[in-house]
């Protein structure tokens, strides 16, 4: 009997130590949920570094829309392995990129243009992430992924000064049904010019209004005067100095005609009172410049002249006042719009009217501190076309001081598309014909070519194709070429100064 105490005494006493197993059991899940956890937490840390590159593709790839190469700019800056945003720990996959139109930023005035017809792209990217702990589980490996979707243009924008250079000669006075019953192209132009003020940020962007033919500096407010019925007096060209860094108004005396009177290419200042803020869906009509743009009922507003067409001047003048606006606004970028057929046709010598009886288009002889001469270099009435393109060079590069550089649009209105020779119709002199000589910079060049060659890119170029008679008109060949009516044409330019943005990736829904 004591022998079983013993023995049953013992096995108790032995019973202490059977919970060692639970507690190394206990232990191993543990440390495993641990494991579990680090896994997870280095996978959201993946997951927020794959969304940064594929954010970063999208938005790379939005500013090459709508036909640069979207696709391998994605790539360069996505999280694969040629990529600028390749990390270690994980590999991605070469994401796929998907150019879309998406039917709210059409609704916006941001167009589905180029080959693509995109205002946006998509980019999806997937990495596979190798695990540390899971790996005990069965779980090598695991898949994740990012989308992301961008706006070519859109978001917060920024400071501009922006130059309108409105044509005004005869040719304006055309009629153009594509944007009203009994409209004239001039008409049809200042409807533009309100269209881009209604889409631009005056709390950012000043706007001034210049003409070619100048005018006399007196009378420039009777373009925004409603009480006045009058124009300014147009006179022949004179011509502003290529470096000049302000603007400044130019001499002109007639043999008849004294004292000097003082011209300007300008018709209005630099102004943001064209809207009362960014919100404003509507624009002020106490503004000269929406009053000039013919945005207020009762005014006259600009109208055409007897002058015929040169707009090299104006260029470098809108550029000399660009400057010396940038200089007041530190971090501002400067922008020069051009409307014109491009068809500069200014004569050596032409009877006109009134102020210009018996004067040349150009100021000559004694006229004015710099006159024009047959040299087919500006100011020149030989190479007029081409004198246009080099002062839009000029502007562009602006040369010893490229934060002066200017962003430049130019608007073929009604241009010929051919280099049509003289009389082809009653009273043309044909197209771009003085710049039929070898020695002028850019011999033989067409309207259409030369208001090409003025803008910054073929993204900056459009045309309306709009032109009466048998020619077949210019066209845009590069990603605005589906743009063609100018209020359309205004819209995107205003949006163009805008950067690229990022969107919710739940708005792809796409237009038919």
């Amino acid at each position: 009997m004591g022998s079983d105490r013993s023995s049953s005494s013992f096995a108790i006493r032995r019973q202490d130590g059977q919970i060692l197993p639970w507690v190394a059991i206990l232990m191993l899940s543990v440390l495993g949920l641990c494991g579990l956890t680090i896994d997870l937490g280095r996978g959201l840390i993946v997951r927020r570094q794959l969304q940064s590159a594929t954010d970063a593709a999208a938005l790379a790839a939005a500013q090459q829309m709508p036909d640069g190469d979207y696709v391998g700019s994605a790539r360069s800056f996505s999280a694969s392995s040629s990529g600028s945003n390749a990390a270690s720990g994980y590999t991605a996959d070469v994401p796929t990129v998907t150019p879309l139109c998406v039917a709210f930023l059409k609704k916006q005035g941001l167009p589905c243009s180029g080959s693509a017809g995109a205002n946006a792209v998509q980019v999806y990217q997937s990495a596979t992430v190798q695990t540390w702990f899971a790996g005990i589980l069965g779980f090598r490996s695991v898949k994740i992924s990012a989308i992301s979707m961008a706006a070519m243009r859109g978001s917060k924008p920024l400071p501009y000064n922006v130059a309108i250079i409105l044509d005004t000669t005869p040719s304006m006075n055309n009629s153009d049904s594509n944007c009203g019953s009994g409209a004239t192209q001039l008409t049809c132009a200042e409807g533009g010019v309100q269209q881009l003020l209604a889409n631009l940020a005056p709390s950012v962007d000043n706007v001034s209004l210049f003409t070619f033919p100048n005018v006399l500096s007196t009378e420039t407010s009777r373009d925004y005067d409603c009480s006045s019925s009058a124009n300014p007096t147009a006179v022949p060209y004179t011509f502003p100095s290529t470096s000049a860094t302000s603007l400044s108004t130019m001499p002109y005396t007639a043999n008849w005609y004294t004292p000097t009177a003082y011209v300007t290419y300008q018709i209005t200042g630099f102004l943001n009172d064209y809207r009362a803020s960014n919100d404003a869906t509507s624009l002020q009509t106490i503004s000269n410049l929406v009053k000039a743009a013919g945005g207020k009922s009762g005014c006259v507003g600009m109208s055409t002249t007897n002058e015929n067409t040169y707009y090299a001047g104006a260029i470098y003048a809108a550029q000399a006042a660009l400057v010396a606006e940038q200089r007041l606004k530190p971090g501002s970028q400067n922008v020069i719009i051009l409307l014109s057929d491009g068809n500069a046709t200014a004569k050596e010598n032409s009877p006109g009217s009134g102020f210009q009886a018996g004067y040349n288009d150009m100021v000559t002889g004694s006229q004015s501190t710099t006159v024009a001469t047959s040299s087919g270099s500006y100011p020149s009435w030989n190479g007029q076309c081409s004198q246009g393109v080099d002062a839009a060079n000029y502007a562009k590069t602006y040369p010893g001081d490229s934060s002066n550089a200017t962003k430049f649009y130019s608007i073929a209105y009604g241009a010929l598309a051919s280099s049509k020779s003289a009389n082809s119709w009653t009273g043309d002199p044909g197209a771009c014909s003085s710049d039929r000589h070898s020695y002028v910079s850019h011999p033989y060049i067409s309207p259409c070519a030369a208001m090409q060659a003025m803008a910054s890119s073929a993204s900056t170029f459009f045309s309306d194709y709009y032109l009466p008679g048998s020619d077949t008109g210019c066209q845009a060949s590069g990603p605005t070429n589906t743009i063609t009516s100018l209020s359309s044409i205004f819209k995107t330019i205003a949006y163009d100064l805008t950067s690229v943005r990022l969107i919710p990736n739940d708005s792809a829904t796409t237009t038919p």
